[in-house]
Formats: structure tokens, C-alpha cells, sequence
């Protein structure tokens, strides 16, 4: 038998075991099983540090390069697995997964360490590495890689992926799945992914209707996109989960070659004891002491000791390991958020969690940070939205978010992320509360509107009465002006009545006669009904004449012509006066 349990052939040696998922062919299983158990391995002591990474995962043993190697295999079978059924090969976790693997259980747990947690740099797991990865692991695992890479899958059907995951078994090489957990967690929603997911008349069409849930489609599209009838297919779901009859089956795996998928390194004894350390757990004050005592890895101890006096309630304490650490140059994008978000000195803060998205553009963290120490509302509001991107299911920013974007009557976006926070709640008092909020935005944007033309009336009639103000002041030093000028040359100036031509009269008739009488003249002109009527011409440089010259020879007028005449009626016309001109048109 080999190390990882399986059975060495004969001949080449190299055993062969048919692939029972897919029937695409023979999978060299012996080259990883000797590789592990040989080969390789030999240039591993049995109690030296080894590192192995693959993907997004990393694991460390002190127990030779086997143990390093099979435990990570374990990681990554099962998140090929999930990345087979939600249509997304190579699934991402942020940040990434350091596995710490030990001889026994009992070891593991003297650290305290159990599912995931965060650790000094990385997400950090314990395991042992003859067992089986632990049920609430295998659910967090689950929920935090569908989490990292799909932003749209409904809270039930997340719910319910969680609950299939969490009863997964795994080995190095192979990956059964559909084992059914207990009774209280077969949710319909459970029994259509099983349904879907281990029968083999739609198991290769699982991913299309996972991938089609997770980039928003309903589920009744997603169920029409696998070329069902949605009333058949719900139909048969429910006859399903009453059957009750679910069995476990092989789940797609990855072939895997340990010398060339899986980088491998020896670590020091210094290095190892980090690693150990930074689970900060029991221990973990005494080992970075030693280390900085020592001389060694001085940025990450601080850091470690940072984050212990975090949680010991000593932010004063934390900040100055911090800072140490950020002296020393440090390149933990988790260590520099921490410390960009205590730092009191916002022009400190701003400058380290920078330095952050210079490591990692795509942590999350520092960009909620780095927003909420800006003053700036827009630029905040900027970063947060970046943040927003990169994590999507962080139910708490999404209302802030949404209530700066109020602050800022950025209506349609409040609305959107109102609608988010929703989405990404389990809660359903709190999803209904998000929901009231985002209806209440209609009407706030009718009062804001309601509020800022109110304003702008206002400013518009404060303008008119300063515009009317002034012009009130012009006119008057105008007639101030003219008032002195008028003194200045006497009092005694005509009073001359003021006249709207626009008003005046109307006459037509034939021009007879002009009688001169110094600079005044009396025009005689017969009208229509032959009536001859006298008009005045007071001064004839002050009226206006169209259709001929500005001319009048005294007397009998040699060729009556045809005139319009426009006056005014005058006051006295007892002597015989009709009107005086204004204007005169020949015809």
C-alpha cells in the first residue's frame, strides 16, 4: 500500500484506477501516491518544516512533505469539486488559505484550532492529515469560496450549496459527494441541487443553472436554460424530496502530479516557528518574542503582536507594534489595513492603508478604510463603491453606503445599494427593513427636489430685488445729475408735456395748403369727406416724414398730394387749430 492508501500494481508500478465521474479515461493515481510515499519524499526529513502550495492554498507540517502534501490535496479536490458544479474552474479565495497540518488531533487541538479563522497574513486552517477535513470547515470553506467568486446566488440556494458541501468527503484523489445531512437541513432547496447535482440524467447540467442563478437570473430561468419544462421540473424536485432516498456519489477530480502541481520548499526552524505562531493562538506571544529577540522576521512579529494586543483590548499597545512593523516594511496588506484603520492621525492612516492597495488592489478592507478616512463625501463614497465590488455579501457596508449616498442625494445609488444590503441580508426583518428604506427613497427625492427648487427660488428673487435695487440707485444719480445740470442753467426751462406717439391720431386727406407763420405752420388738408381741416406743425425738424422730403412751400400747394397725418388733439382749438403733428407720410 502506499502512503495515501492506495494499492501499488505490478509491472511499471504505477497503478491505475478508472475514473468513475466521467468516464474520460484512466487517471494516473500511482505517480502521486509514489511521488509521496518515495521518490521525492526522500528529500524530505520526517520532522522538518515543508510548504506546499497549489492554487490559493498553502500548507505547512512538520512532519515531512507527505503530510504537507496530502492535506492539501484534500483542499484541493474539494475546491475543484465546487468550482466543477458552479461552472468556474479555478475559484479564488481571498485571502488565501494557510493549512497547518498536524501529527494528531490531540496537537491540533492544544492550539485551539478549529474551522477557519484569520490568522497574522493568511486565512488559517488546522488539520490532521490522515483525517477527514471537519464538517464546519468544509461548510465555512464552502460559503467563503462561493462568496470571493459569485456575487449574485439567491441566500437560500447559497444556504443550501453550504449544506450539500458540509457532508463532502475527500481524500488526495477522490471526492464523494450527496452523503444527506440531517433531516431539519433537507430544504427543498437542498433536494433540487441533490436532484441536480447526483443524478446522472442532469448532473452534467448542474453548473449551467448554478452559473445562471449566480450572474442573476431567476430560478425559473435558470431552469427553462437547462431546456425544462419549470412545472415538470418543480414537480419532480418535490416527489424527490419526499422519496427521501439520497445517495452518495463520486464527484468530479482533479489529476494531480505532485512533482509538478505542487511547489514544495523546506522551511528553517525560525520559519516554522512563525507559521506555528501565527495562528495566534497559545503560544503565539512567547514565539514572536523569541523571534524578535533573535533578530528575525522582525515585521511580522510585530505584526503577530499586534494583532494579540488587538485582541486583548490594547489598541495603544497594537499601534505601536504596528507601526514597528511598518518601519521594519512590512508587506502584510492585513497587518497594514488593521493598522491604517487604528491610527488616530488620519494623514498617517491614509499613507499606510495606500501602501496596502499597493500589495493587494483587490483587498476589500483597505478600500472601506482608506473611504472612511477621506473627507471628502465623493472620494468616500468612491472607494467604498470599490470596496463594495470586491465583497458584495458585506451586509453592514451596503447600508452605510446607502445612507451617505442619502446624505449626499444621490438618490438613484442609494436606492441600488438599499436593494444590495437586501440581497445580501439572511435576515428577514432586516431584508424587509432595507426594502422600507429603498421605497422611501421616491419620496425623499421629491422633497430634496422639492427643498432645492424652494432654494433656488429664493436665490433667483434675492437676485431680482438686488438687480432692481441697483437700478433703482442708477436712475436716481441719473436724475441727481441732471437735476444739477438743469440748475445750472436756470429754472426757467418750458415745461413740455410728455407724449406717447404710439396714441396719436389719425388723418387722410389731400395736402392744399401751407400757410408759414415764422418757425410754426398751419397745414390745410381736405379729407374724404372734403372738410378742409388745419393741422399745426409746431416745429417741423421735431416730427417725422416718410415717403418724401422734409419740405413745405408756403402757400397753395401746386400738386396736392395724397398725405397721412398723425396728431394729437390740441387743448385750445378755439382758433380753428384741428391738431398738431406728429408725423406725416406722403402717400
Amino acid at each position: 500500500m502506499s502512503a495515501l492508501g492506495f494499492p501499488c500494481g505490478a509491472g511499471n508500478g504505477v497503478p491505475r484506477v478508472r475514473s468513475r465521474s466521467n468516464g474520460n479515461g484512466w487517471l494516473r493515481l500511482g505517480v502521486l501516491a509514489l511521488a509521496v510515499a518515495g521518490g521525492n519524499g526522500s528529500l524530505f526529513a520526517a520532522d522538518q518544516w515543508v510548504k506546499a502550495r497549489l492554487g490559493p492554498f498553502e500548507s505547512i507540517s512538520n512532519d515531512g512533505r507527505t503530510s504537507a502534501v496530502q492535506t492539501l490535496s484534500q483542499f484541493e479536490q474539494f475546491r475543484y469539486a465546487l468550482g466543477s458544479v458552479m461552472g468556474q474552474a479555478d475559484l479564488r479565495m481571498d485571502p488565501p488559505l494557510r493549512i497547518l497540518v498536524f501529527r494528531e488531533a490531540r496537537e491540533m487541538a492544544a492550539q485551539g484550532c478549529e474551522g477557519l479563522h484569520m490568522g497574522r497574513d493568511h486565512l488559517m486552517a488546522c488539520a490532521v492529515a490522515s483525517g477527514q477535513l471537519p464538517t464546519a470547515m468544509v461548510r465555512e470553506l464552502t460559503r467563503r469560496l462561493l462568496e470571493t467568486n459569485f456575487t449574485g446566488i439567491p441566500p437560500t440556494v447559497e444556504k443550501a450549496l453550504e449544506t450539500f458541501f458540509s457532508t463532502v468527503q475527500s481524500n488526495a484523489v477522490h471526492v464523494m459527494w450527496g452523503a444527506p445531512p440531517a433531516a431539519e437541513e433537507r430544504t427543498r432547496d437542498w433536494a433540487l441541487l441533490h436532484r441536480l447535482i447526483t443524478q446522472p440524467e442532469t448532473s452534467g447540467r448542474a453548473h449551467i443553472y448554478l452559473h445562471n442563478l449566480a450572474t442573476g437570473m431567476d430560478s425559473n430561468g435558470a431552469i427553462r436554460s437547462l431546456g425544462e419544462d419549470v412545472a415538470k421540473f418543480n414537480a419532480a424536485v418535490d416527489a424527490y424530496l419526499a422519496a427521501g432516498q439520497f445517495t452518495a456519489v463520486q464527484a468530479p477530480n482533479r489529476p494531480l502530479n505532485p512533482d509538478r502541481d505542487f511547489v514544495t520548499s523546506i522551511l528553517t526552524a525560525d520559519e516554522g516557528q512563525l507559521a506555528r505562531a501565527d495562528l495566534l493562538g497559545p503560544g503565539a506571544e512567547a514565539d514572536y518574542m523569541a523571534l524578535l529577540k533573535a533578530g528575525k522576521h522582525q515585521a511580522e512579529a510585530n505584526e503577530g503582536l499586534g494583532f494579540l494586543a488587538l485582541r486583548a483590548g490594547d489598541e495603544e499597545k497594537a499601534g505601536s507594534y504596528f507601526q514597528e512593523a511598518y518601519k521594519a516594511g512590512s508587506r502584510n496588506v492585513v497587518a497594514l489595513t488593521t493598522y491604517g484603520k487604528a491610527e488616530r492621525h488620519y494623514d498617517v492612516a491614509i499613507e499606510v492603508l495606500k501602501q496596502a492597495l499597493t500589495i493587494d488592489p483587490k483587498y476589500a478592507p483597505a478600500h472601506w478604510e482608506l473611504g472612511d478616512k477621506l473627507d471628502d463625501p465623493k472620494q468616500r463614497l468612491a472607494e467604498w463603491k470599490v470596496a463594495l465590488g470586491l465583497a458584495p455579501h458585506n451586509v453592514d457596508w451596503w447600508v452605510s453606503y446607502a445612507r451617505l449616498n442619502e446624505g449626499q442625494k444621490q438618490w438613484a445609488e442609494a436606492g441600488r445599494a438599499w436593494m444590495s444590503a437586501s440581497q445580501a441580508t439572511t435576515d428577514l426583518a432586516k431584508k424587509e427593513e432595507y426594502l422600507r428604506a429603498r421605497s422611501a427613497i421616491e419620496q425623499q427625492r421629491l422633497d430634496g427636489e422639492a427643498e432645492e427648487k424652494r432654494r433656488d427660488a429664493e436665490a433667483r428673487a434675492a437676485e431680482i430685488d438686488k438687480l432692481k435695487t441697483q437700478a433703482r440707485k442708477e436712475i436716481a444719480d441719473i436724475e441727481a445729475r441732471a437735476n444739477a445740470l438743469n440748475t445750472k442753467k436756470g429754472d426757467n426751462a418750458p415745461i413740455v408735456d410728455w407724449w406717447d406717439d404710439a396714441d396719436a391720431l389719425t388723418l387722410k386727406g389731400t395736402l392744399a395748403r401751407v400757410d408759414c407763420l415764422g418757425k410754426q405752420l398751419h397745414l390745410q388738408v381736405k379729407d374724404a369727406s372734403g372738410a378742409v381741416r388745419v393741422l399745426l406743425v409746431a416745429d417741423h425738424a421735431g416730427i417725422s416724414v416718410t415717403g418724401g422730403e422734409v419740405k413745405f412751400a408756403c402757400g397753395v400747394v401746386q400738386k396736392p398730394r395724397a398725405v397721412e397725418i398723425r396728431y394729437k388733439p390740441v387743448k385750445d382749438a378755439a382758433g380753428g387749430i384741428f391738431g398738431e403733428v406728429t408725423g406725416f407720410e406722403y402717400k
